[in-house]
């Protein structure tokens, strides 16, 4: 499951897949297991099985690491591809394909060690030259145009990147910002130091094959074999086969370096949230992988069902009311205030969530190290039509004789349209509920057919006209850092925000300063203050990811972290 997520990176359907970062965060009240039975992890570990994994939205079918943004993908792609460091279940960052790492004095220089042991499912090993090719293929030209490629921010900070990433030159190791000790030690270079470059950007990326990939021209990834299903993986598992968007097999690496599998296969199937409670109470799915293929109003059923355990833990990420803020609807930030005030989202909660969440009202979860609170300045935007009423009178959008708004832009009454994905009743519950607390306040809101999740991403990311209000959220990496997400350049900066003032604030959670915590942990209340105050795009709530497995399934309890269900290979299967 989620060795390390990437800051901003995972774009997820409103009640879509955060993979295993399963929340327990709200009304809930714990992060325990609960049910008629409890797993335990004692025993002796037995080797073989199959297990199956569900999750309710259909993966895109690009499984080189990267490649797609989508969480449902990589749910997968991380079974195969390890990252170059791991989490431990404290949020302490740990070593995988990395070894051990070391910072210059000057915080200019990371040298990193590869594990010894590290290979390829050929039997290659996994070297410096596969960390270079896979660097210059985030910073490529054609990753980030052609391909438009979402992570190309994972390497910005080396030096020279910008120089790949416009084409005029090709490699790291012409820039100056890779140096390659040995087969498996090398050298990062940086132009300044940057407090948060190893945990939010280096320590994600997932080698490549190079060996494999070397002769393919990058602009032929997207449609080649091995982007349908790798054949060279240096993860836990590698697939066997790829059954259009239906399910994938995989079947253990038995040379992986961090410890051979105990369970022999795995199965990652599609399966709705109307019909997964069934297949989890026959035992034809032993464990969902998604947040979103459990409705939260089957919470109880579940909990019924003998044999499986239901298991909500922290989240690390936020649900949102995205706004194009190149509309005219969206730039007065009146308007986007009163929007956040006249969401009941409490009652929300209550009704579609069934309680399992917590509202929030800016960039950063309340599991976070860095998250501010009220205390420190936040405004909570408690529900107030009342005051939602009067920004939107300042704002210039007057109600006409019909109590609707006229929209000042256009001198016609208001219609804003709400796009989200479908395949979940509660995405849609949560879109009605958006469009008549708006509509209590005279905003017109129509809801647009819901669409295949990976097709509303497209949109969203390509500035699809026909897009000005969307449902979705962001999975978060252990560390804060905003870019990747939130910079006025950023790619996966959906609303287009493009604000000089926030990027300077940006800059000072990363900075020379930021290497002191106290420093940076400050940087970043004053950041989340301004975006909380801005309100680029409505920010609804952490949700409680809900979490059911059988108790055939054994996974060791430091396995469970609010930044993911770790290290697979040490799971096994009562038998």
């Amino acid at each position: 499951m989620k060795h390390l997520t990437k800051v901003a990176a995972t774009t997820v359907a409103l009640a879509g897949s955060l993979s295993i970062l399963l929340a327990g965060c709200g009304t809930s009240g714990s992060t325990s297991s609960a049910g008629n039975n409890t797993t335990s992890s004692a025993g002796t570990p037995v080797n073989g099985g199959t297990l199956t994994l569900a999750q309710g939205t259909k993966y895109d079918d690009q499984f080189i690491p990267d490649m797609d943004a989508s969480l449902y993908t990589m749910n997968i792609t991380q079974m195969a591809f390890d990252p170059l460091l791991n989490i431990d279940n404290k949020m302490n960052f740990v070593p995988d394909l990395v070894q051990s790492y070391s910072w210059s004095n000057d915080k200019k220089t990371l040298t990193m060690t590869l594990d010894p042991k590290a290979n390829w499912t050929d039997g290659q090993p996994v070297t410096s030259a596969d960390v270079l090719f896979t660097m210059n293929y985030l910073a490529s030209k054609v990753y980030n145009t052609t391909l438009q490629g979402q992570y190309g921010y994972l390497v910005g900070p080396v030096k020279g990147s910008s120089k790949i990433m416009n084409g005029t030159a090709t490699s790291f190791a012409q820039t100056g910002g890779f140096t390659q000790v040995n087969d498996k030690t090398f050298e990062l270079h940086f132009d300044k130091p940057d407090a948060a470059v190893l945990y939010a950007d280096i320590a994600s990326i997932q080698p490549v094959p190079s060996h494999i990939l070397k002769d393919i021209p990058i602009a032929q990834w997207q449609t080649s074999s091995f982007n349908k299903m790798p054949t060279v993986t240096d993860g836990a598992y590698k697939f066997t086969q790829v059954n259009g968007q239906d399910n994938v097999q995989m079947t253990a690496n038995a040379n992986y370096f961090r410890g051979n599998p105990h369970i022999t296969n795995l199965v990652i199937k599609t399966v709705t949230p109307d019909v997964l409670p069934g297949e989890l109470a026959n035992g034809d799915v032993q464990m969902n992988i998604d947040s979103g293929a459990i409705k939260p109003q089957d919470v109880s059923k579940l909990k019924q069902i003998p044999g499986l355990t239901v298991k909500p833990i922290v989240d690390n990420g936020f649900s949102y009311l995205g706004l194009k803020l190149y509309k005219p609807e969206f730039q007065n930030v009146k308007v986007r205030q009163a929007i956040e005030y006249a969401l009941n989202r409490p009652q929300m909660i209550q009704g579609i969530m069934k309680g399992y969440a917590t509202p929030v009202s800016g960039p950063l979860p309340p599991v976070s190290w860095a998250y501010a609170t009220p205390q420190d300045g936040m405004n909570l935007y408690n529900y107030n039509p009342t005051q939602a009423n009067q920004l939107l009178d300042e704002a210039g959008w007057k109600k006409g004789a019909n109590g609707m708004r006229i929209d000042p832009s256009t001198g016609q009454e208001a219609n804003l349209h709400l796009s989200y994905s479908s395949g979940n009743p509660t995405t849609q519950a949560e879109a009605v509920a958006i469009q008549q607390y708006l509509q209590a306040v005279g905003l017109k809101v129509t809801l647009d057919s819901p669409m295949d999740f990976n097709t509303l991403a497209q949109k969203v990311e390509t500035n699809d006209k026909s897009i000005q209000m969307w449902l979705m959220a962001w999975s978060l990496s252990v560390d804060p850092d905003p870019r990747g997400l939130w910079d006025s350049t950023d790619a996966m900066n959906f609303e287009r925000w493009k604000d000089p003032h926030n990027d300077q604030l940006i800059a000072d959670t990363w900075g020379a300063k930021a290497f002191d915590q106290s420093y940076r942990k400050q940087a970043f209340i004053n950041w989340q203050l301004y975006v909380n105050q801005q309100m680029p795009l409505n920010f609804l709530w952490a949700r409680d990811d809900i979490y059911a497995y059988s108790n055939k399934l054994h996974i060791p309890a430091n396995d469970w972290s609010s930044a993911g269900v770790l290290n697979p290979q040490q799971w096994w299967l009562q038998q």
